[in-house]
């Protein structure tokens, strides 16, 4: 029998004066999931997905496809009983107008099976390996760096060329192997989404709840990381602990450095609080 804490949990990071946003986007999410073009091979570089191609020349002999995400490139071939599925490379690509002039850029994968390598323009951004869970890539600097140059400005007219290569390929190295029992699937198989963050910012906290059984109170650890790309020193990021009914129960606050510290670590005690209980 194992029981946590039956609270809510809200956390908010404060910048210090004069550090504001106006006219930025901050914290929207927009997803991406409309109007890709889709290849199921692989090509011979990322340069083969942006060169310009004329209708019929033997630059485009490549065929790709529009689809919209979610999308899995073994929906049909993995439940086909006469033959096996695809496993190996795919591309993605779209053309993106990402705006967020005075914080971070962001693209939020949701899933995608079973490898990634994220490109703006010919820059490798990112890469990640597993296809069960979600992940980020900050794309700020690529797509900066691609805007001021003059094929941003002529061959794709303002807009930012992002492309995806997946993989699903056999691997018996990783989990799950193709010694499994179940079809790895490929593709972009979850919501793909455009995060506009502020300059600073915190990555997913880490809470750690602890309740005694003798008192029947808890101690709470939040661990917060922190993202600076910001010229003011000092933050406060703040922690604000709810009850189902909208009471506030601890309200914790910590001033940190962000040139000299990474992290926040507050630590506090609920007395008596409720809790949720679970077999386990």
């Amino acid at each position: 029998m194992k029981q946590s804490i039956h609270y809510i949990l809200i956390l908010i990071l404060l910048i210090g004066t004069g550090f504001t946003f106006a006219n930025t986007p901050v914290g929207q999410k927009i997803q991406l999931n409309d109007n890709w073009l889709f290849l199921k091979s692989d090509l011979g570089g990322i340069w083969e997905a942006v060169r310009p191609a004329a209708p019929e020349s033997p630059e485009s002999v490549q065929i790709w496809e529009t689809v919209n995400l979610p999308h899995c490139y073994n929906a049909f071939d993995a439940v086909d009983p006469k033959g096996n599925y695809y496993q190996g490379p795919a591309w993605y690509k779209k053309l993106i107008s990402p705006e967020n002039p005075k914080g971070r850029i962001l693209l939020h994968f949701e899933g995608v099976g079973q490898e990634a390598v994220v490109y703006i323009y010919t820059t490798r951004v990112g890469s990640h390996v597993g296809g069960y869970d979600e992940w980020s890539v900050d794309i700020t600097d690529a797509v900066e760096n691609f805007k001021n140059t003059e094929i941003c400005k002529t061959q794709f007219k303002g807009q930012i060329p992002l492309s995806i290569r997946v993989d699903n390929s056999r691997n018996l190295e990783r989990i799950p192997s193709s010694m499994s029992d179940f079809n790895v699937y490929g593709g972009i198989y979850r919501h793909l989404n455009l995060v506009y963050t502020p300059a600073a910012s915190f990555i997913k906290p880490a809470i750690e709840t602890v309740v005694n059984p003798k008192t029947g109170n808890a101690n709470v650890t939040v661990t917060t990381y922190i993202t600076n790309h910001s010229t003011f020193e000092n933050a406060e990021v703040a922690v604000k602990i709810s009850s189902p009914d909208s009471r506030v129960v601890v309200e914790k606050k910590q001033l940190i450095n962000l040139k000299t510290s990474k992290s926040s670590v507050i630590s506090f005690e609920i007395k008596k609080p409720l809790l949720w209980t679970f077999l386990g």
